[in-house]
């Protein structure tokens, strides 16, 4: 699953036991835990890669990306196992996952395009992708945005 270590992992699941999870033992999990844990804990951390099992439920969207400025400041991968797919767009390469087995797989823009699959498993798409896809339709955009903030700003331009 894991190949590339260039790439930031998120995988999209509603349901994840400690089999699956003992797939990523090699690299540190963290489960629940506080901001400020979380933080502190990252500062002083000397893996390369870290393992999210729904650790961002609950964080303000400021938090969570302060969370990934500080793995990127410290050249740290990770693998975001969540099941918000808005939490998809954080990442670079998607797997979707169902319990049993991977339905979706690749690379976040092409995931991402495969609309009624991620339906039909209860996942829509995350908001910005959804609106600037509606708005290719109409014109008003020729690419799909994966950054809310980047959509807002050319809509106001």
């Amino acid at each position: 699953m894991i190949s590339n270590d260039e790439y930031n992992y998120i995988i999209l699941a509603n349901d994840i036991d400690r089999v699956f999870l003992g797939k990523y033992a090699e690299y540190p999990i963290i489960d629940n835990i506080k901001f400020n844990d979380l933080k502190a804990k990252l500062e002083f951390n000397t893996s390369k890669r870290i393992v999210f099992n729904n650790a961002f439920y609950g964080y303000r969207e400021e938090e969570k990306k302060e969370i990934l400025e500080l793995l990127k400041k410290q050249n740290i991968k990770f693998v975001l196992i969540t099941s918000d797919i808005e939490e998809a767009l954080y990442g670079d390469y998607i797997i979707v996952y169902d319990g049993k087995d991977i339905i979706l797989e690749g690379v976040k823009e092409v995931v991402l395009k495969e609309e009624k699959t991620l339906k039909h498993i209860g996942y829509g798409l995350p908001f910005a992708v959804d609106l600037s896809t509606q708005l290719t339709y109409y014109d008003i955009f020729s690419k799909v945005y994966f950054n809310l903030d980047e959509l807002v700003d050319d809509l106001w331009n």
